[in-house]
């Protein structure tokens, strides 16, 4: 969905279905309902307001802000999610800062070997933290906040985690419950921490990759991994390439 901006100065909504959404609705069963939906903030740049302070800085995103069309590509979308939050706070627990998801060891990507013989290529350890700008070691976030549990989902005809308890299958996707601990080296006071390993499921086949790859001949399948905090409600979304093994 995308906000547009006419000459009128008339701002109208452009929404539009996802691929996954038009296939949905393609199957005409009555099946298909818009129950909820998302909206993000992924074109603003919030380092305006540090560099210009509040009042400009917010006149600035307000009014030179180019505001994005909507895309179909579902796993580009809303990169960055709007979140509410009830109201439990107690009146003297401000809420200051809202954690986000980082991996401990900055990576950005994942490529993974398919391979029928299960080879240590074809894993990867991952940790994710609860994540906030601080140098301040004592800081401690609004406990409400703090994920005592990760959920990683991925398409479960492609990737699986080991030794984790699967929480949800709904169509393709598999969703994983990480149970978080006590970060080892914490950032801040109350900083978690989950730890899984993925590996993929050793889609050798042509047939698999000629399903999800792309190309007359693909020998690569582009999927991802989409982590959410339970409490906090940040969301992570890591790219995987899987790559077809010569053996």
């Amino acid at each position: 969905m995308g906000f547009l901006n006419h000459s009128t100065n008339n701002i109208i909504i452009d929404a539009v279905l996802t691929d996954k959404g038009r296939e949905l609705l393609s199957l005409n069963n009555g099946s298909f309902k818009i129950t909820k939906f998302s909206c993000g903030d992924d074109e603003v740049d919030y380092s305006l307001i540090t560099k210009y302070g509040t009042n400009i800085g917010k006149e600035k995103i307000e009014k030179n802000t180019p505001i994005f069309e909507a895309i179909t590509n579902s796993r580009l979308a809303i990169k960055y999610p709007l979140r509410s939050f009830s109201n439990t706070f107690n009146q003297f627990d401000t809420l200051t800062k809202v954690p986000v998801l980082n991996e401990l060891s900055d990576i950005t990507a994942v490529t993974l070997v398919s391979d029928s013989n299960n080879n240590n290529v074809t894993h990867k350890s991952l940790e994710f933290v609860n994540y906030i700008e601080t140098t301040d070691s004592n800081e401690s976030v609004n406990n409400n906040l703090i994920d005592d549990v990760f959920y990683v989902k991925v398409d479960g005809n492609l990737l699986r985690l080991e030794n984790a308890t699967i929480d949800n299958r709904k169509n393709d996707i598999v969703t994983y419950r990480i149970t978080t601990d006590d970060a080892t080296n914490k950032l801040f006071s109350n900083q978690k921490q989950g730890t899984f390993t993925i590996t993929a499921k050793n889609v050798v086949s042509d047939t698999t990759y000629s399903k999800y790859g792309e190309g007359a001949s693909p020998t690569t399948i582009k999927t991802q991994i989409q982590i959410i905090g339970n409490a906090s409600g940040a969301s992570y979304i890591l790219p995987v390439t899987i790559n077809k093994s010569s053996n």
